[in-house]
């Protein structure tokens, strides 16, 4: 019996030393747009991070239109088109999808990476690295 409120207390004191951490470093519902639990956090962050990485590549009026169309994915759909569109920017390679509206948006979503990206003002320097490294 001793043991058991030993060990029930032992637990609550590290997950207050926990939820104390967690509150000094993050103020969590900033940084998640109100998510409050970490799992709903994790599997949303990696899809935040390729969506912005993409958008270094479109103007802000497409930015606008992908964010629409991306809106209604189901999480994982969302992460996978990011991705697909990521490997498209950086390597060229295109992908293809089951679903007809997918196939449809994703080819939208290239039309505009390819109508956006000369005007953005690091299209010089991609030119330059791929004619000093070629395209590989």
């Amino acid at each position: 019996m001793l043991e058991a409120t030993t060990t029930e207390t032992g637990s609550n004191v590290e997950n207050s030393e926990i939820s104390k951490v967690l509150q000094y470093l993050a103020p969590w519902i900033e940084k998640t747009n109100g998510e409050e639990s970490v799992g709903a956090w994790e599997t949303t962050m990696a899809t935040k991070m390729m969506v912005k990485l993409l958008e270094l590549w479109l103007t802000q009026e497409s930015r606008e239109r992908v964010e629409k169309m991306l809106e209604h994915y189901h999480p994982l759909d969302r992460a996978a088109m990011a991705y697909a569109l990521v490997v498209y920017v950086m390597t060229g390679t295109k992908m293809t999808f089951k679903s007809v509206v997918a196939k449809q948006q994703y080819k939208t979503i290239c039309q505009m990476l390819k109508e956006d990206m000369p005007e953005l003002m690091f299209a010089g320097h991609m030119k330059y690295m791929v004619r000093r490294y070629g395209k590989r």
